[in-house]
Formats: structure tokens, sequence, C-alpha cells
């Protein structure tokens, strides 16, 4: 019952979008940016952010309609980033499919991920709420000072956790406390609401940073649509990567030194035993109990909230994002 709530909220988004796509598309005469926008009717992905954007909406006592160009917006703004981190990080898979830069090259993919910035530009500009605008705006500065912050974690000999999360909140977390932080603003909330709203989305945000990184080497290529093992070949220092490194033997320290400072090279068999050494370190239960506390943290952070049919639903949401990692999707 849980998960149709959830995609019955994913299917009006689904609806909403696609019909402001299609009107795009109508007037795109160049091939791959159709073909970018229409992948980006099409894909499966979570809808997370627009979802929990026009339920914050709701759970202040607005309407959603008055969040969905808002929404909309956050939507494309993830996708764009999902765009240039493909590039980034030599990703050739997203969602099971080619990515962008597998497709069309890098040089064109940069094009199709700024013009998604563009497109999701446009989008905000129609919420006529100058605030809005520009705490949405602020999370694009916010996930490309995550990025760059990132690229440093690469180099340093010791990073930290508090590094760590740091990165997780510009490059992840923004994106969730400008759509719970948007929707409360347009829903026309209290201090207090949206605050405690900004706050459930900074919690789950994180959360599902920690939680991608596990499944990027426990997860299930068939169901998370991605490749295993991407973080560990890159060099990222990942939560589970930076607990190892402080509660393994030498020997395994030096291993994985040997992996994220490209001494040797990465194949298989490197994967299967990056993930034995974290799990003799406790790394992975580590991990997935810092994953329960913020889960549990964004149940907290709205629990002050009126009851409503929306609210409900973003405390389903915690639990939904807690069966992920249960289920390695």
């Amino acid at each position: 019952m849980k998960e149709k709530e959830f995609q019955e909220e994913v299917q009006y988004f689904n609806c909403k979008m696609g019909e402001v796509i299609e009107q795009k598309m109508q007037g795109c005469s160049n091939k791959i940016l159709y073909d970018a926008l229409n992948y980006i009717k099409d894909t499966g992905g979570k809808r997370l952010r627009p979802i929990i954007c026009l339920l914050s909406a709701e759970a202040v006592g607005g309407s959603r309609e008055k969040a969905l160009f808002t929404a909309i917006a956050i939507e494309l703004l993830h996708n764009a980033s999902l765009v240039h981190d493909d590039i980034i990080d030599e990703n050739h898979i997203r969602r099971r499919n080619p990515s962008n830069p597998a497709r069309y090259g890098e040089k064109k993919a940069i094009v199709i991920g700024d013009f998604l910035f563009g497109l999701s530009c446009e989008m905000l500009s129609r919420c006529g709420v100058p605030e809005v605008v520009g705490l949405v705006s602020s999370a694009v500065s916010d996930i490309a000072m995550g990025q760059y912050l990132e690229f440093t974690l690469r180099t340093l000999q010791e990073a930290t956790e508090q590094s760590y999360m740091e990165v997780a909140e510009l490059k992840t977390a923004s994106t969730f406390m400008a759509s719970t932080e948007a929707g409360a603003v347009l829903g026309g909330g209290s201090e207090v609401e949206i605050e405690g709203l900004r706050n459930y989305g900074k919690n789950l945000g994180i959360a599902f940073q920690i939680q991608d990184d596990i499944l990027d080497i426990c997860g299930d290529p068939a169901r998370t649509g991605k490749p295993v093992g991407l973080d560990i070949k890159n060099g990222e220092r990942t939560i589970l990567v930076i607990h190892a490194l402080n509660h393994s033997k030498p020997s395994e320290r030096e291993y994985i030194k040997g992996i994220l400072t490209r001494k040797r090279e990465f194949d298989g068999f490197d994967i299967d035993r990056v993930r034995e050494i974290f799990v003799n370190s406790g790394s992975i239960d580590y991990a997935l109990q810092l994953s329960n506390e913020l889960v549990n943290n964004a149940k907290k952070c709205i629990a002050g909230l009126e009851d409503s049919e929306a609210k409900s639903k973003l405390q389903l949401i915690t639990d939904l994002t807690a069966e992920r990692i249960e289920n390695r999707v």
C-alpha cells in the first residue's frame, strides 16, 4: 500500500511535467535536444525532489498547483546535474540505459546539461515569488561547490567525516532542502513550519547520499540501474572509505589507498575485496546506522506539522527511504 501511494504521486508529477515538456518539444528542431527532453519526460527517476516540494506546500495548508512549476524546475535542475556528474565520473550507464555522454559524447552532453539548467530557470521564473527563485538558484551554486569540494577530498590524504558531510549537504541535500523550503514558502507556511521542512529535506538528502555510497558497492545493478564500484574506481572518499581507513587493518588500508590513488588497476576482484574490507571493518553497518538516524531525524522534523494527508505522505517517504537501502535499490 505504501509503495502504491508513492507511485500515484510519481504518476501525477510525470503527467504534469510531461505536459510542459511536450510543449517545449514542439518548438525544438534540434534532434539531440529533442531526445534529451524526451528522455527526461520518460525516464524512470524517483521524482522524489519534486514530490516533496508539492507535499510541503500542501502540508502547510497551501496548494500543490502553486508549487508545480517550481517542482518541475527542481527536477530539471537535478537531471541537469546528473548529466554533468556522468561526464565527470565517466559513467556510461544511467537508469539502466546509456548515459547522455555515452550516447552523444562529452561535449554534446555538456550542452544538454546546460540546456536543462536553462529550462529549469525558465520554469522557476513562472513561480512568481522572488524568495523562491533565490533559494532554488542558491541550490545550483551549492551543487557546484559540493562537486568542487568532492574533487578536493579525492586528493586529501586524510579525509574526515565532517568534510564528507559538508560535501553531502551541498551536492545532494541542497536540492532536497530547496524542494521542501520552496514548497513551504509557496504554501504560505510559518517560519517554524518552513524551518522544520527545510531540516526534513536536509536529513533526507544526506541519508540518500550515504545510501548511494552503500549501493555503489553493495547494490544490484539490475535494480539500481548503476554500475557497481564506480565511486571507488573514481577515488571518491565516501563515508564507507573514510570509516574503513580508520577502522581496518594496516594492510587493508594500504590496499584501499592503492586503489584510490590509482597505483593499481581496478577490476572485478577489487570490488569484491573492497566490499569484504567494508564488511570486516564494520563500515557498511556504520553507514547504515548513520542513514537510519538521519531518516528518523527527518521524520522528527515534521512531527509538529498539523496532521494531514500531505504530512502522512512525507512521513511515508521516510519509511520508503529506509526500505530502499534494505532492498538495495
